[in-house]
């Protein structure tokens, strides 16, 4: 081949050459251009995980760039419980040599950046990384499902819960707030003063007001059911703030206190019940007749003697007068209190029914101050007998019949101060 030959040969091959750099001088400026507005992290990254070559910005903010090269390797800002895992993933894809991907958080100072990566074998011992930000789908994926979830409990809690915009018409209600109102799905679109008693619109007015003002309110409201009923509820109000897209709201949870109001008025009566049962068993143990001998009958009183009491012990007296043929009756007033003119009017009234049923009354226990108050009162106790003490009267009650003395005395028959009462 002559020179002139062997030039020309030499100029197409620099021809050629001339060209395929400028091929990749223009592939690599698009390449360039590229990644200056693509939002991935592209990068070289070898199996250690050691980063050999970025193209974006969003590692190197956080790490030492020379010449273009990272001196740091991934551990410097992925995090640590993550950082096994993208080193596994990279030599994984250079053993298989496919296409593997992951998603790894990595620091940025305080705040935390979640990426998808995929990676793709590009020597022997390095893969090309390229990684997205996807927090905020992250974060969206979380409150959506934090917001299912909301939904589910709202849905099958046995409260009513609703919201309502600030003129107070309701646009979500769950279903136990449908029930509770009675008004099912037509309680959408209604306002909260048509759903609460009327004799409440004034302070229900007052109450929105507040929870706007100050945030929340709690307290006690009546719902008004479809049928006119009313419903009484335990009412809590939270005014919710306004943002982009949405005015401000007021929800509200109401419990029916109707199972606490019954269960209450339930509770009250059975208590009433008890007392009630304790009550008669303490008069039935508090008036007894205990039979002393053939045709005596003594009955102990204690505590106070009142209309209901001394009735009580009236009538078991006289049961027993005729059931057992008693033809004395010891009635002994030791222990009752604060005897007044009540109570000696009962004392009498017990006396002249038993003087009716042909038995006389003896009765005992009178001390001084009893003397001095029934004498101070006037009253008249002729026609009974008296002893200072249970004993005399049980004295007097076993003495023969033809002995006993016709006359009211008190102390024992043989006390020669034995005395009538004055009247």
């Amino acid at each position: 081949m002559s020179d002139e030959q062997s030039s020309k040969a030499i100029e197409r091959e620099n021809a050629a050459l001339r060209q395929r750099v400028a091929e990749l001088e223009g592939a690599e400026a698009k390449l360039e251009a590229l990644c200056s507005v693509s939002r991935a992290f592209i990068a070289l990254i070898d199996r250690d995980g050691i980063v050999r070559e970025t193209f974006a910005t969003l590692l190197s903010r956080s790490g030492k760039v020379e010449n273009g090269r990272l001196t740091t390797p991934m551990a410097a800002v992925v995090r640590e419980d993550h950082i096994e895992r993208c080193i596994g993933t990279i030599r994984e894809s250079l053993a298989t040599r496919t296409i593997a991907s992951l998603e790894y958080p990595i620091r940025f100072g305080q705040d935390e950046v979640w990426c998808q990566a995929s990676c793709k074998p590009f020597t022997d011992d390095t893969v090309l990384w390229v990684a997205h930000d996807i927090t905020a789908q992250r974060r969206l994926a979380y409150a959506q499902a934090e917001l299912r979830n909301f939904q589910a409990l709202v849905n099958s809690a046995p409260d009513g819960v609703c919201i309502a915009s600030s003129e107070g018409a309701v646009f979500h209600a769950n279903q136990a707030f449908r029930d509770m109102t009675g008004h099912g799905d037509h309680a959408l679109g209604k306002s909260l003063f048509d759903l609460y008693r009327a004799e409440e619109h004034d302070q229900l007015a007052a109450i929105v007001q507040q929870c706007f003002e100050n945030g929340s309110w709690q307290g006690t409201l009546s719902l008004m059911q479809h049928d006119g009923r009313t419903l009484p509820c335990q009412v809590s109000m939270v005014a919710l703030a306004a943002e982009a897209g949405r005015p401000p709201a007021l929800a509200t949870i109401a419990r029916d206190l109707t199972p606490l109001y019954d269960a209450e008025h339930e509770r009250l009566a059975l208590q009433q019940q008890v007392i009630q049962a304790q009550q008669d068993a303490l008069r039935e143990l508090s008036t007894p007749l205990v039979p002393l001998a053939e045709g005596i009958v003594a009955m102990p009183l204690i505590g106070t003697l009142d209309r209901p009491r001394a009735q009580q012990a009236m009538e078991k007296l006289l049961d027993g007068i005729v059931q057992h043929q008693f033809h004395t009756a010891i009635l002994d007033v030791t222990g009752v209190k604060d005897v007044d003119a009540e109570s000696a009017d009962a004392l009498l009234r017990i006396a002249r029914a038993a003087r009716l049923l042909g038995a006389q009354l003896v009765l005992t226990g009178i001390g001084p101050d009893t003397a001095q108050t029934l004498v101070d009162l006037g009253v008249d106790l002729s026609g009974i007998t008296t002893r200072s003490t249970l004993q005399g009267g049980i004295a007097h009650a076993l003495a023969p019949r033809a002995g006993r003395p016709g006359r009211l005395a008190t102390g024992t028959p043989s006390s020669p101060a034995a005395r009538r009462l004055p009247a």
